[in-house]
């Protein structure tokens, strides 16, 4: 199993450990890491930096999955690690980047067969929706110089996107143990 991220800050320390510091951002938010013994490259970021304390560190290999790269990992690895950092990755990226995941992503998570899921995947489910921010209806495009039917139209865009991911959540809630 390829290790993609670590978001557990005892595993990041430990992996850091492994690891020869190459160079740091311009703005000291990334810092590059080098693994001798296996040729990997990383880099120490942090998520939702702009908030208080610097957001959440998140230790990523390189390159950089896509995103339909980064929606495999999240529906199918056995790695909470690679879930988590996958999932706020597509988080980041739609922010960021303007890279859109949202349809792909909740057409995946609707194929599961939620009352015959095991409780890791129905983890799996609440991971991806909460850290992906699928489960949030609000409107993440740009509204400036649009026509107020369009900004009606991508502010129902998210908010159907949340509502089939609120309805999962609801379905892992009624068949969990």
């Amino acid at each position: 199993m390829t290790q993609h991220y670590i978001c557990n800050q005892k595993d990041i320390q430990s992996k850091l450990k492994s690891l020869n510091k190459t160079k740091t951002s311009d703005d000291g938010w990334t810092i590059f890491y080098a693994d001798i013994e296996t040729q990997e490259n990383w880099i120490l970021t942090q998520h939702e930096s702009e908030y208080h304390g610097g957001g959440i560190s998140i230790l990523k290999r390189l390159p950089q999955p896509t995103i339909e790269e980064l929606i495999d990992i999240a529906i199918t690895s056995q790695d909470k690690n690679n879930i988590t950092g996958a999932s706020f990755e597509l988080s980041e990226r739609e922010i960021y980047n303007n890279e859109n995941f949202r349809e792909n992503l909740i057409s995946k998570l609707l194929n599961f067969d939620i009352p015959n899921s095991s409780e890791f995947d129905k983890e799996r489910l609440k991971i991806v929706i909460y850290e992906s921010g699928l489960y949030d209806q609000t409107n993440r495009r740009d509204i400036v110089g649009k026509h107020f039917t369009e900004i009606e139209k991508d502010a129902d865009y998210y908010q159907n996107i949340s509502i089939k991911a609120k309805n999962i959540l609801s379905q892992i809630k009624k068949y969990s143990s």
